[in-house]
């Protein structure tokens, strides 16, 4: 009986560990390979180029989840400019403004704020001419990504650590044990 439980115990802590390195992982990867990237771009943005450009098409889009009955909403504001005499379209308004929310006045407001056929200053990476945006900075929405992959970083660290640092104390202490 003692022994299930031991191993009970075992497969228990192995299986917070590994989820614990999951999360860890996750949380890694959403938050420096997105996250932090998406900020910096986000700061540079403010010292770009500008160019004249126009707005394509400006609409307010409706997404529905299969399994629940709300739906969020999102701006699509689509503009072209031009540099150097090459046509690029951009799709972003600011760094952070792709995100669907449940209010949709935000995406209203924004689609009003550059309706079709609109006059627009584009802000273009002068490295990579193609990464435009209409908004330079950073904007609360900016840190999404950043601040969600440390929702799952936090709990990867205490899930992970906890157990290796209990270990690593465990055989500390019976190392000193045995040399007293």
């Amino acid at each position: 009986m003692v022994k299930n439980k031991l191993r009970i115990f075992k497969a228990g802590r192995m299986f917070v560990l590994c989820l614990g390195v999951v999360f860890l992982s996750v949380g890694f990867l959403v938050t420096y390979l997105l996250g932090l990237p998406l900020i910096e771009q986000a700061k540079a943005s403010k010292n770009w180029p500008t160019t004249e450009g126009v707005v394509l098409n400006s609409k307010v889009v409706t997404h529905r989840s299969s399994n629940s009955s709300s739906s969020t909403y999102s701006a699509k504001v689509i503009y072209r400019y031009q540099v150097e005499g090459q046509n690029h379209e951009g799709k972003t308004v600011w760094f952070g403004s792709d995100l669907s929310t449940s209010n949709r006045s935000l995406a209203e407001e924004t689609v009003g704020k550059y309706p079709n056929d609109k006059k627009v200053t584009v802000y273009y990476d002068p490295q990579d001419p193609a990464a435009a945006v209409l908004e330079p900075g950073v904007f609360k929405s900016t840190y999404f990504y950043y601040l969600f992959g440390w929702l799952f970083m936090g709990p990867g660290i205490l899930m992970t650590g906890i157990p290796l640092f209990r270990s690593l104390f465990r055989s500390l202490f019976r190392k000193f044990r045995r040399e007293a």
